[in-house]
């Protein structure tokens, strides 16, 4: 009864419309990052760099980077 797909008044799925928007509101993006005459690669690799950083602090205080091996870790669970 409600099968038919060529049937103008057939309303269109929410994830359907959902997914319209993302795609065209990824489309708008990429035409603004292209037009734009902003160093993205420059952009990213310094915000890449500025995430290494906060991820590893650097030496600290007493001059050494802590690492850790397997052993170290107790990733297998301590019983």
């Amino acid at each position: 009864m409600f099968d038919n797909q060529s049937d103008p008044a057939q309303v269109q799925h929410p994830l359907e419309v959902l997914a319209d928007i993302e795609h065209r509101g990824s489309q708008d993006q990429e035409m603004l990052l292209r037009d734009s005459g902003t160093p993205w690669a420059e952009l990213l690799a310094e915000y890449v760099d500025a995430l290494n950083e906060l991820a590893s602090p650097g030496t600290g205080s007493s001059g050494f980077i802590a690492t850790y091996g397997l052993d170290e870790g107790h990733a297998g669970g301590c019983g």
